[in-house]
This record gives C-alpha cells, structure tokens and sequence, in this order.
C-alpha cells in the first residue's frame, strides 16, 4: 500500500496539502518475520502505521520470560507502545510475520497534527481507539473466564489463531499453552460435532 492511499483512503484525509506534505515525510518500512523494530527502553522517533502483517508487542520479566501486552494486524493500526510519544517504550514491538508500516518523523508530523485540524481529528481519533481497545483487553483479561477470553479473542482477533504461536496468544490471555490448547480442541470438537 502506497502512503497515499493510506491517509487518503484509510484515514479519510482529503485536505491537500496535509496529504502533500505527509507524502513527503513518509517513508515505507518492510519488516523481515522475527524484527524487532522498537525495543523496550528506546524513545520513538517515528510514528508507525500498520499496513499488513501481525505485529507483538512484549516485555521480558525479571526472571526473563516473555508476556504478550498486545497484537496488532488491521491496516491503519498506530504500531506504537503504550506510553507518551517521548517516553521510553515499556516494551518490544516485533513482527510475527512480515510486515509493512508507513513511518514518519515525530517531531515533523506533530508540528503537522498541530496545523492541520483534519488530521488532528485523526490523531484524536487514534488515541481514542488504542484506549478503547486496552481498556477492552484489560476487562476482558480481568474479568473472563479461561473459556470466555478464548471466544472473546477469536471475536476480537479474527484469524489470528491460525497465524500466531499458540504460546503468544496463551501469554496474552495470561493462560498456560495447554489450557489455550484444550479449549481449541473443545471449540473445534463442538462446531465439528
């Protein structure tokens, strides 16, 4: 997807010259399966837009194990940590699979977000969006049980659970592999049966 396309057809931005210049600012970026492209302690210097492809963010434990904060998939996604855009990350973005994002300087497009009124509704719209979407994880994580966070994940991630290792969704809905496993095998013998 080409950036244009992206702010134009994704982000509804019509406005000509915001779109000239976010054009020329942007940059496309190709992640190789296994990248990291934002570690845990750096400050951004870029904003990321999700084109394709599934990304993990991640942070490591004092005992060093992995616990999946998040999935991102859908296009038009902000593939960014969840904290200030000057604020060290708290954790690691990484692709799952390849993936594609349009990159932009910080400072450049804030000035931007900042003169242009349609495209500071589509940061506010952004932001709200990541909120809704980390308040709908943090309920569904506290207050589901192992069986309802199961469906409420395949609602809410349609398809992921073909592409993504078992032991990240596992992390994520704060289960063991093998009790994400049993419920697969349930849900499948219950549609097959």
């Amino acid at each position: 997807m080409q950036p244009i396309e992206l702010f134009r057809d994704c982000y509804q931005i019509h406005e000509e010259k915001t779109l000239h210049r976010l054009c020329e600012l942007a940059e496309v970026r190709r992640l190789k399966k296994g990248e990291i492209f934002l570690y845990f302690g750096e400050v951004q210097t870029h904003i990321a837009l999700q084109t394709n492809g599934i990304l993990r963010g991640y942070y490591t434990d004092v005992d060093g194990t992995d616990h999946t904060d998040c999935f991102s998939f859908r296009c038009g996604n902000a593939a960014m940590p969840p904290c200030g855009l000057t604020e060290p990350s708290p954790i690691n973005l990484m692709a799952l699979t390849p993936c594609e994002l349009v990159t932009l300087p910080l400072p450049e497009t804030l000035e931007l977000i900042r003169q242009s009124p349609e495209l500071f509704q589509v940061y506010s719209k952004l932001l709200t969006e990541a909120l809704r979407l980390h308040n709908g994880i943090k309920n569904a994580l506290c207050n589901y049980t192992a069986k309802q966070k199961y469906e409420w994940f395949l609602q809410e991630y349609p398809g992921l659970i073909f592409d993504v290792n078992n032991r990240y969704i596992a992390s994520f809905l704060h289960m063991t592999p093998e009790t994400l496993s049993r419920l697969r095998t349930a849900t499948r013998k219950r549609i097959e049966g």
